[in-house]
This record gives C-alpha cells, structure tokens and sequence, in this order.
C-alpha cells in the first residue's frame, strides 16, 4: 500500500512541478522533490519497521488456543498461564497501538494487569470475544474496545 500511495504522490508532484514549476526558480523545486523523497523514505522505513515487528511477534505464536473463557472465568494458556474468576475481573479491554502485532486483549484482576495477548494471535474478533465473555460472566463483565477508536 505505502507503494502504492508514493507512486500516486509521485505522480501528483510531477504535474503540480510541470504546472506550477515554471514560475518559480529551481532552488523551490529541487526542496519540493527533497521534501518528497525524505516523506516517502521516513514513511517507508515506519512501515518497514512495523512490518518487522509484527513478523517478530507473529513468530512467537504457538499452536494451540490462548486462552479460555468459561462460566467460572477466563484462562489464559498463552503467553502465561492464569486463571481468573469473573469476579476478580476488574478489567477486560483491548489497549495498545498498531504498531507490531497490534492492540493486545488484556485482563486486570484487582487493579493489575494480570494478562496480555495481541489480538492478530487470535482467531475470534473482539465483537465473538465479548459476546462470550459477556455471555459467561452473565453481563458482568464486557471487552473495552476503546484502544480500537484510536488506530481506526
């Protein structure tokens, strides 16, 4: 995709320089072309690098589920295990960035973060995951999704 965008912005440079080029002096266009080029190469280093991440932390993922939810709480099998009952559950939210593998599903017990799994690692979607938790826990306890808002 970043491919993609920096031919199109290539291409709109391009004609804004063969338009608009001709009235001003070169010193403007070779800083427009400069600028351009230290935008694509910056973006695409970032992109670069967060395609390395998320390969290194999608390496990491073992076979086999992750975690558990059921009537008495959720068991995470990976990347530690824990147990915890639905009452201990103070938190059950997505958190984190876009960057590597992506936001991970967290579960607080009293106050501390007790697990984390990245969300690429699982196979149901947040919308599946609240359901059962929400299902299991008889409405006590609902997935925040609000990490999602902020890499939309």
């Amino acid at each position: 995709m970043r491919i993609i965008t920096s031919i199109i912005s290539l291409v709109i440079l391009v004609v804004f320089i063969l338009i608009f080029g001709k009235t001003w002096n070169t010193g403007w266009t070779i800083t427009i072309v400069v600028l351009w080029v230290l935008s694509t190469a910056f973006w695409f280093l970032v992109t670069v690098d967060a395609l390395r991440r998320a390969k290194r932390d999608l390496g990491l993922i073992p076979e086999g589920d992750a975690f558990y939810l059921d009537p008495e709480g959720i068991e995470f099998v990976f990347p530690k295990p824990v147990r915890v009952r639905w009452s201990e559950v103070t938190g059950f939210k997505l958190t984190g960035r876009n960057f590597g593998a992506g936001p991970a599903l967290t579960v607080d017990a009293d106050g501390q973060e007790v697990a984390r799994i990245p969300v690429s690692f699982l196979d149901a979607t947040p919308a599946v995951i609240d359901s059962a938790a929400q299902a299991y826990s008889l409405g006590r306890v609902r997935l925040d999704t609000g990490a999602l808002d902020r890499i939309l």
